[in-house]
């Protein structure tokens, strides 16, 4: 899919500048680790070191596959502009071999960037910040934001011009593009309905599409009978799903991205008939895992779990009780080391789906972390029970964060919790672990949480630990922050934080701990720091790793002397594809969007690079603004440019038009473990996290 994620262009910042040349993958993942894979099973439960870019090792399914898989072998008639792309039994490199250190702060933070930033909320109110945004920023907004909302004649004429894209199209690229912006603009077109543009590609010759068109319908969020069943079939692999993919078996990436879509709708109507079709068939799927491959097991995992836990409804209630079923069901299985890595995203899922006081899973994650920090217990005991699995602890670190309340003090229930988090970080074998018990300790938050931060931020290594402190730190404020601003109480800047985290900024020389440390220092609303920041942003003009985020920083903290810095900064980024999309970022979160004619002027560039227009593209949807949708449908109907260029205008477009305020994997990339990770979940190029 060429909707290319800015999460993918910033992640050159972890590293991998030096390599020249980007291999398409989901026709336009160029960026990101390839090492998010995790090994064979064998091997699951002793190391969270990497496997090789691409490895499977799926097991249980005969169509398990990677993204290889050549799927039915029956192609399409010749009329079906589906039938004119790739064929079934080839396929190509999907984006480049990366070697990335995924215990790095970076990764965390990219993957859950989008509910603390909430830039287009953010951009589209220029009066004065919602609660949501009052944990980001204690100063005002910018007021008259000269950015404009696309209005319903806008969405109307986009969703036709990308329709009549698509329909012409015939390069993977632009084809990809043209479904998933139509996806995010959610509506049928004048004469045709979304279900008539997405169902030829289910039958493309190119598993790429197939997987593509599936994902879209959960994108467009649509809960039309048709789409429903339509899901459910390719998911079952029934003869009705068989007839949609070509007439042969539905291969599992293609039914993982079917799941996946469910869970979308799933999120958007937990009530009624839909709900109800989708957790039937998933908690049943779930039941009988031995049928199934790796990807599959965590799509259902992963797509249950968006169940909204705020929904209170009798029968909300009920279905969200059977999700919970069958999650403790399929989690409780000793069905071996190797099916840890997938019981390893249930820990996770079961905080999203109960509140706070759920005391039992509460103690049930906090033994296991205890077990696993005394060497682990025998090989008999239950997966929840049994300590030695990184994956696992890992998932129970990260849940405990969602489910403890917070450690105020000695007294309070869950102050062990606190304790054993703490306990975690300084002593667990696993880095990663180490670094999500941190967040994890952050996200309880209390002032004994803070001090027990205050104090490791203190004492911290300056490689590794030192930008885990700060981001921790930085979240626990803005959590505290963001929960006085919703129970009506003044929200102030503590300055026990502000001041640490400055003078660790001011010692830090490492790019890393600088750009963790600006973060911090912008999401707990230090304004009287905006000084150091632009002196650091200075300073590290020429250092995108450092600068992008000091940029990004200020834009949190509203302080608008910074915007002559920041766009002087984005001249300056024309060949610099991270420090642009930084800097866009960071001028949205500053009221000044007067950028998008100069990105809609850069992004016909007769020779661009492929990671350049990426950039640009994402840039333009980070803004918003609805002056550069003419343009961009010129540019997309232009047969005269070439067809990259015409398929990231489509990004562009599907970015401005995009129905929902976060990006639309937000909701899978938050708090989520992924180090315990499938192809389909991410592998660098063409998960479902690893797009947008």
């Amino acid at each position: 899919m060429i909707h290319p994620t800015d999460r993918r262009i910033v992640f050159v910042l972890l590293g991998v500048c030096a390599f020249g040349q980007w291999l398409p993958a989901h026709g336009g993942q160029y960026l990101g680790p390839a090492a998010v894979v995790p090994p064979a099973p064998s091997n699951a439960s002793g190391s969270t070191g990497g496997s090789s870019p691409g490895g499977n090792g799926s097991s249980g399914s005969a169509t398990s596959g990677s993204g290889t898989t050549s799927g039915p072998s029956t192609s399409p008639a010749s009329s079906s502009p589906a039938g004119t792309l790739g064929s079934r039994a080839t396929s190509r490199s999907r984006g480049a071999a990366l070697d990335d250190d995924l215990g790095r702060w970076e990764f965390w933070w990219e993957f859950g960037k989008d509910p603390w930033l909430r830039l287009r909320e953010v951009i589209y109110d220029g009066r004065r910040p919602s609660l949501d945004d009052a944990m980001l920023s204690r100063g005002p907004m910018a007021t008259g934001v000269p950015v404009q909302r696309p209005s319903e004649a806008d969405l109307d004429a986009t969703t036709e011009a990308l329709a009549t894209a698509l329909r012409a199209a015939r390069d993977r690229d632009t084809v990809s593009s043209c479904l998933v912006a139509l996806a995010k603009v959610g509506r049928d077109a004048k004469h045709t309905s979304l279900h008539e543009l997405f169902v030829p590609w289910l039958q493309a010759a190119d598993q790429e599409l197939r997987e593509t068109a599936a994902l879209a319908y959960g994108i467009a969020g649509q809960a039309k009978p048709e789409h429903i069943e339509l899901l459910a079939a390719l998911v079952a692999d029934s003869a009705e799903g068989r007839r949609l993919s070509g007439g042969a078996a539905v291969n599992e990436r293609t039914r993982a991205f079917a799941v996946f879509a469910q869970g979308l709708l799933l999120a958007a109507h937990p009530q009624g008939a839909t709900a109800h079709r989708i957790v039937q068939q998933q908690t049943a799927m779930l039941a009988k895992p031995e049928l199934l491959g790796r990807d599959l097991k965590v799509a259902l995992v992963e797509a249950l779990a968006r169940f909204p836990a705020s929904e209170d409804s009798a029968a909300a209630k009920v279905l969200r009780q059977s999700v919970l079923d069958a999650l403790e069901a399929y989690y409780t299985k000793n069905l071996g080391p190797g099916e840890r890595l997938m019981q390893a995203h249930c820990p996770p899922a079961f905080a999203r789906l109960v509140p706070p006081s759920a005391e039992v899973l509460r103690l049930r994650f906090r033994n296991l972390l205890l077990a696993d920090l005394q060497a682990g217990l025998g090989d008999n005991a239950p997966a929840d029970a049994r300590g030695g699995n990184l994956f696992i602890a890992q998932s129970c670190a990260l849940a405990l964060g969602s489910l403890a309340l917070p450690w105020r003090d000695a007294t309070d229930p869950d102050a062990e919790v606190g304790t054993t988090l703490l306990h975690t970080y300084r002593e667990h074998r696993d880095q990663q672990t180490r670094s999500f018990a941190l967040v994890a300790l952050a996200r309880q938050g209390g002032e004994e949480a803070k001090a027990a931060l205050l104090r490791e931020l203190d004492q911290a290594g300056r490689a590794i630990e030192l930008p885990w402190c700060a981001m921790a730190l930085g979240v626990l404020h803005a959590r505290a922050q963001q929960a006085a601003a919703e129970a009506g109480s003044a929200v102030e800047s503590d300055v026990a934080v502000t001041s640490a985290l400055r003078k660790a900024l001011q010692s830090a020389r490492n790019p890393s701990a600088q750009g963790a440390l600006a973060i911090a220092m912008g999401l707990s609303g230090d304004r009287d720091g905006a000084d150091l920041l632009r002196q650091v942003l200075t300073e590290s003009r020429q250092r995108d790793d450092v600068a992008g985020y000091v940029a990004l920083a200020l834009g949190l903290l509203r302080d608008r002397l910074a915007i002559a810095d920041v766009r002087a900064l984005l001249l300056g980024s024309e060949r610099r594809p991270v420090l642009m999309l930084q800097c866009v970022r960071a001028l949205g979160l500053l009221g000044d969007a007067t950028v998008a004619e100069e990105l809609c002027k850069a992004l016909q560039d007769p020779d661009p690079s492929l990671v350049r227009l990426s950039a640009i593209a994402a840039a333009l949807g980070q803004i918003g603004d609805r002056r550069s949708l003419e343009p961009l449908r010129a540019m997309l109907a232009n047969d005269k440019l070439t067809p990259l260029t015409r398929a990231f205008a489509a990004v562009a477009l599907g970015r401005v038009c995009d129905k929902s305020p976060l990006p639309w994997n937000s909701t899978y990339a938050t708090n989520t473990n992924y180090r315990a990770s499938t192809e389909t979940l991410t592998n660098g190029s063409s998960g479902i996290l690893d797009i947008l």
